[in-house]
């Protein structure tokens, strides 16, 4: 039976990007991730096919799979090196530079929220792009203040090597055994997680196997 507390998210901070240098059917992986920005909101939306076969005149089955999921950030203001690295445009001598052939780079994209309790769901999404262009707004200054912030969305998906399209660790949920993910956000953002196989539960369970035969 499943733990319910009562807390509720709150809060949301630590925006990191990685670009993916490895994404085949055998290797994953990714520079070392630098942060964006101060973080204002972040949005994902979770897409999915989900078609029903029918027969004797019911449901018979039901078949669903994995599509992608849109991201949506928005930061106070993204430096000119995120800008390059977000859109694929070229930082020189202090120029960013935009060309026709650019391509959007690969990225990985992570950060924390932060729930009434204090403790935080850490994520990670593997691989996706923000090539779905962008806005800039720029307006006049008037009486009121008004600020503008920067905001990036894209498209992100599976992973070649496994299908596995994204990894969280909800701390407000985390047992006295589960060290391995303990660890794993004391340096979330210092490299994309994996998972950590619960080696000794299957060892135990084989040893409850043999037990029984």
């Amino acid at each position: 039976m499943s733990l319910v507390v009562k807390t509720r998210r709150k809060a949301l901070k630590d925006i990191h990007i990685a670009l993916v240098t490895k994404n085949d059917a055998s290797n994953y992986a990714t520079e070392t991730p630098i942060k964006l920005g101060r973080s204002i909101s972040v949005k994902e939306t979770v897409k999915k096919n989900v078609e029903k076969t029918y027969s004797d005149d019911g449901v018979e089955e039901v078949i669903e799979s994995y599509v992608s999921t849109e991201i949506e950030f928005d930061v106070n203001k993204l430096s000119p090196e995120d800008k390059s690295m977000v859109r694929g445009a070229l930082y020189e001598n202090g120029f960013l530079v935009y060309n026709k052939d650019d391509k959007t780079p690969e990225v990985a994209i992570g950060w924390r929220a932060k729930n009434t309790n204090g403790k935080y769901e850490f994520i990670w999404h593997y691989c996706g792009k923000f090539n779905e262009g962008w806005t800039e707004n720029f307006e006049t200054e008037q009486e009121k203040v008004k600020t503008q912030t920067s905001k990036m969305k894209g498209t992100f998906y599976a992973r070649d090597k496994d299908g596995n399209y994204k990894i969280e660790v909800d701390e407000t949920y985390l047992l006295d055994e589960h060290k391995d993910a303990k660890n794993a956000i004391e340096n979330w953002f210092s490299k994309v997680p994996e998972l950590v196989k619960d080696n000794k539960s299957q060892e135990e369970s084989l040893s409850e196997v043999k037990e029984k035969q």
